[in-house]
């Protein structure tokens, strides 16, 4: 049996974290979901990482991609009730009556803020039209009004901020990385996150932890595109170990192949037959994933119809493959479904600190729902994970022999050879498609066919070795 004092000091190194989809401006849901699940036996809980659009001031299933002209009684209802609830919510959050019980970090603003609350572009932006010469009156006044220095004059609203972050209200962040200049914002970083997360004194989701721990959080903005200069000079320092968690609003190319079986049949069955084009993934993000190494990777997950609800019971009932999608008359809509791959290994980097090699995951979350939408549509469309992990940077030997996960692994999908190459470029790789990302890009180069991947890579190399390789 485990010792106690083994199983204690265990315990004290595994940050415990939740993983959320795409908000769509609903905060009430996902305050409600943190605050239960801090309170339970599973919490408390560390941090709240979420993927995909954050905030909704405009109709979320056009930017679903339903057709707007083809929506019946019910699906007009449901919009503007959803539309109706997210104003209502950024309300709330601006004013103070809503909150969160976990500190809830975003990337993608979605389609902007609700009135109240400022990103770290638009404070950023207002600060380099300012006047030197003018003296900030309301600024005088909140001095007067909070002499103590601990109130909510808006000098104070970046204060105790770990690096990277921009406080949006209590308990809300945004992912910013590094912003030293106007053009850097939005641009993909990698972080150490401090755990707890510093709070304000007025902030609901206080610190629980005993024993601080970092968290290695890289971040992708919604359509990244290589180059990423300051992503990817660190996922190439000697010392980097990889990340803890990344999180995309794509996927990468090649999670969906079937060659390296990362997901599962039913899973590309379901893709495919929802017709979540938008799981294809990204050259880029696949790149960037596979230089940074996550052991967990987030991303929203992909869209596929489902029946509205019965006007007599409420009831979903979701078929998900193929042709008996089609079986349901009711009016349809979009959802985004959960899945989540097999563990899978890396390529061989030879910018790796050590011979340590640990497994990656892929997670693609739900949309936030209410409790009675996801009990009707069921754990498929889950949009909340949890995980308790050992950050890499405090991993000891037997931490780094089960992240391995040796037993389960599958190849990586971040590969020539799921990236679906022709036969003569994946021999060129050994029949493996591994190859060390910064070389071997190569290899095959001169046989029947380029993928785009290998297309892309070789002119990216070449403009690199003309420009001197600086980064």
């Amino acid at each position: 049996p485990t010792h106690p004092s083994t199983m204690s000091a265990s315990s004290s190194k595994r940050a415990k974290v939740l993983m959320v989809g795409p908000v769509n401006g609903q905060l009430r849901l996902l305050s409600d979901k943190l605050r239960t699940l801090q309170r339970s036996k599973a919490g408390p809980f560390d941090v709240c990482l979420c993927a995909g659009p954050f905030f909704c001031r405009s109709p979320q299933r056009r930017r679903r991609g339903d057709d707007a002209s083809s929506w019946t009684d019910a699906q007009t209802s449901e919009e503007r009730s959803e539309q109706a609830s997210a104003a209502e919510d950024g309300a709330a959050i601006s004013n103070g009556t809503l909150s969160f019980d976990v500190p809830v970090l975003f990337v993608d603003p979605g389609d902007g803020p609700p009135k109240g609350l400022v990103l770290a572009s638009t404070a950023r932006t207002m600060a380099s039209a300012k006047d030197d010469d003018e003296i900030d009156l309301d600024e005088a006044e909140e001095e007067e009004d909070d002499d103590d220095g601990d109130g909510d004059g808006k000098r104070n609203d970046q204060e105790d901020v770990p690096e990277g972050l921009w406080r949006v209200a209590p308990g809300l962040y945004q992912l910013v990385g590094d912003t030293s200049s106007l053009d850097d914002d939005g641009a993909a970083d990698i972080l150490s996150l401090p755990l707890p997360v510093p709070v304000a004194p007025s902030d609901t989701a206080a610190p629980r932890r005993e024993h601080p721990l970092h968290l290695v959080v890289g971040f992708l903005p919604p359509k990244a595109r290589l180059p990423c200069p300051r992503f990817e000079r660190k996922a190439k320092h000697p010392s980097f170990l990889g990340c803890d968690v990344l999180i995309s609003g794509e996927w990468g190319q090649g999670m969906t192949s079937s060659r390296c079986g990362a997901l599962t049949k039913e899973d590309r069955t379901a893709i495919a037959g929802g017709g979540g084009g938008d799981a294809a993934g990204s050259y880029d993000v696949a790149e960037l994933v596979a230089a940074s190494r996550p052991r967990y990777h987030l991303a929203p997950g992909p869209s596929v119809p489902v029946p509205m609800p019965s006007s007599s019971s409420g009831d979903l009932r979701t078929e998900e493959h193929g042709d008996n999608r089609d079986e349901d008359d009711r009016p349809r809509k979009r959802r985004r479904r959960f899945v989540a791959s097999l563990p899978y290994r890396y390529p061989d980097d030879a910018s790796a600190s050590d011979s340590f090699s640990h497994a990656g995951r892929f997670l693609a979350m739900a949309d936030v729902a209410s409790p009675s939408e996801f009990k009707s549509l069921g754990k498929t469309f889950k949009f909340i994970h949890a995980v308790g992990i050992v950050p890499l940077a405090h991993m000891d030997a037997n931490d780094r022999e089960a992240a391995r996960e040796t037993a389960s692994v599958v190849d990586c999908p971040y590969t020539d050879l799921s990236y679906d190459v022709d036969d003569d470029a994946a021999a060129a790789t050994g029949g493996t498609g591994r190859r060390p990302h910064g070389g071997g890009a190569r290899a095959g180069a001169n046989s029947g066919g380029l993928s785009e991947a290998r297309a892309r890579r070789i002119a990216q190399e070449d403009a690199a070795g003309i420009g001197g390789g600086g980064g």
